[in-house]
């Protein structure tokens, strides 16, 4: 049965903690909480010699592949697993009371909501997701990342005062979310970051398709990316936007058209589409007149289904 003698975390004492699921995120997670003076109860992963690591890179001598051997020792557990395997994994520690009376269950899914924890809650716990707004690619980059960086969170109420605490402990500047908000929250972080990746590989083919080698693509634009952020940081949006859609240069984005439907057809929709949404923001910036404006939404306009561009 869960530990009922546990009773809830008293307010400014370091809870302990357990790890279910030792990828990157749990094990930077884990070192962070460690470092931050919270007692390691244990880790818990689907291999043994990656729980064997994890707990050593964590300070623990206790893993286990059963979590449910590992979590009624911890005041708080947080369920790292990947994100279509985090419901059915509280479940099954659910069913084999493997959760504290009032112990805090936690997730780090940007997508999902704490709800679905809900499985812990018949074992008396509590529930909340804590989301590191960051992107990471190995252990040691998260560890670096993530102090500095918004966290968000959302749950139960009597389990947010130590998930807050925890993302303070931890570095993190925290970011109050709902439940419901949750889904476009995501959205918006895979367009941030990795929708980036898409548009700079798209950046990329025209630049090879002009005749540059990848390697001077990346040197040659990221000053540029660069600027264009510290621009969005300073002016804002739409006031950071500049080219030739901002600047009403029909002739160019025209121009533009016809080389990548010449030489890269395959990407003609995904730059109108994002031509289209550029001259939304330069018709928020009051750069274009109304004839412009149509003339452009006119050459970006979608090819219709069965018809040529």
């Amino acid at each position: 049965m869960g530990r009922e003698k546990d009773g809830p975390v008293k307010p400014g004492s370091k809870p302990s903690v357990a790890i279910v699921g030792c990828g990157t995120v749990g094990t930077a997670l884990g070192r962070l909480l460690s470092a931050a003076g919270y007692p390691i109860a244990g880790v818990s992963t689907r291999h043994a010699d990656t729980a064997r690591k994890a707990a050593e890179r964590l300070g623990t001598k206790r893993s286990s592949l059963i979590p449910w051997e590992i979590t009624p020792q911890a005041q708080v557990v947080f369920i790292t697993t990947p994100d279509d395997a985090i419901e059915a994994t509280c479940r099954a520690i659910a069913q084999k009371s493997g959760f504290s009376k009032n112990g805090i269950v936690v997730h780090c899914s940007g997508a999902l909501a704490s709800s679905v924890l809900a499985p812990a809650r018949t074992c008396g716990a509590f529930v909340a997701s804590l989301h590191p707004l960051q992107s990471f690619a190995s252990v040691e980059q998260a560890e670096r990342l993530v102090p500095g960086s918004y966290c968000t969170v959302e749950g139960d109420g009597p389990a947010l005062p130590v998930t807050r605490r925890i993302v303070g402990d931890i570095g993190g500047r925290l970011l109050e979310i709902t439940p419901e908000g949750k889904t476009l929250y995501h959205a918006a972080a895979v367009v941030a970051s990795n929708y980036l990746v898409t548009l700079v590989d798209l950046a990329f083919t025209l630049n090879r398709l002009a005749g540059m080698p990848p390697e001077v693509s990346f040197t040659a634009l990221k000053p540029l990316i660069e600027g264009t952020l510290n621009n969005i940081g300073a002016k804002g949006i739409p006031g950071a936007l500049t080219g030739p859609i901002a600047r009403g240069d029909v002739a160019t984005v025209s121009a533009h058209l016809q080389a990548i439907k010449e030489k890269a057809p395959e990407l003609l929709e995904a730059y109108k589409i994002l031509g289209r949404h550029t001259v939304g923001l330069a018709q928020r910036q009051g750069s274009l007149t109304a004839e412009v404006t149509g003339r452009l939404l006119s050459l970006l306009r979608l090819q219709e289904p069965g018809h040529g561009n």
